[in-house]
């Protein structure tokens, strides 16, 4: 008998304490119970590591903080997965050269499953007067992000 009334306190406490709920259900294989990890720290740290992808102008490091449910959206449209945010970074690189390419963030705010920079940029070829991203990190991953940027040609 004291077996079956530990074989059920032990059900019911697993029940309360990770149970799912209508609106959280129990997720596939591999990925945390009811919803997506959200902490302030792994989302600074998917930051600095975008960031620094960013600065040394390696797309495959930028592309390692985005899964092929991500999205990027920007003025141009919206690039959905991993080709088509890729092939945008591709693009867009070439015009901030680690050569002469001066790029200071002016505010950084993370808190939860957000970060959020405004920063400024000045290139051989484009004065950036005002850019910033908001990105969307769930999992340790980049699921949501927006960029825009004021590109004057000098």
């Amino acid at each position: 008998m004291k077996t079956l009334a530990y074989t059920f306190l032990v059900f019911l406490f697993s029940n309360i304490f990770y149970a799912c709920d209508d609106d959280h259900p129990l997720p596939p294989d591999g990925e945390p119970p009811c919803g997506p990890l959200i902490d302030s720290e792994i989302t600074a740290a998917v930051l600095e590591s975008h960031l620094t992808g960013f600065g040394l102008r390696d797309v495959g490091r930028i592309m390692d903080d985005y899964t092929e449910s991500s999205t990027l959206t920007t003025p141009e449209g919206v690039f959905k997965g991993l080709n088509e945010i890729q092939a945008y970074y591709e693009n867009l690189l070439p015009a901030f050269p680690a050569d002469g390419t001066i790029f200071e963030i002016d505010i950084q705010y993370v808190k939860e499953d957000i970060a959020y920079i405004v920063w400024h940029a000045d290139t051989p070829a484009l004065n950036v007067p005002l850019g910033s991203d908001t990105f969307v990190v769930q999992n340790g991953k980049i699921m949501r992000q927006t960029f825009v940027a004021q590109l004057q040609p000098k």
